[in-house]
């Protein structure tokens, strides 16, 4: 089943959000530190979520990803953690987005792994994600691949960002 996500991350309880900051006019639209009572998450092998961590939400308009830097409890960048979903909209006060399943994992020395291609494929066969919404996710795939070789991706808005300190 797809969900939708928030750049609040009100739809992720265990990682006991706490919002610093949000602006859907500016990049990041939304910076949020994991709370002390957060649950560790990992994925790809990658550990994205430990309390301390801070999460750095970029949403693009009209694209089929957004993005999130993950940095530490040192303010070090963790890994980018890109969701394919479906473009962004407004929900209840708040950019939001409906989760497609797929994500890459970039890490900081470039190296990237797709994750959850099955959970993608499931919904798929379930009938959940539509014909052209599969061929909008094929080709978000195929471009941000081709902006990592390029070492165009993640985008110059991402990479200049720093986390505020926090602790």
């Amino acid at each position: 089943m797809l969900n939708r996500k928030f750049a609040d991350l009100r739809h992720a309880p265990d990682l006991d959000p706490r919002l610093l900051a949000y602006d859907p006019a500016r990049l990041p639209q939304a910076v949020v530190a994991v709370g002390p009572s957060a649950r560790r998450k990992t994925k790809g092998g990658v550990v994205l979520a430990e309390p301390g961590f801070v999460w750095a939400i970029f949403f693009f308009p009209g694209h089929w990803y957004f993005l999130t830097s993950v940095y530490d409890d040192r303010g070090s960048l963790v890994a980018h953690h890109v969701d394919l979903c479906a473009p962004s909209e407004e929900r209840d006060g708040m950019l939001s987005c409906l989760d497609l399943k797929l994500d890459l994992i970039v890490q900081p020395d470039g190296g990237r792994s797709w994750v959850d291609q099955d959970d993608y494929d499931r919904e798929v066969a379930a009938g959940t994600i539509s014909t052209a919404w599969q061929d909008a996710v094929a080709r978000t795939v195929e471009a941000i691949d081709r902006d990592c070789r390029a070492q165009a991706f993640p985008p110059p808005s991402v990479m200049r960002y720093r986390p505020p300190h926090v602790g």
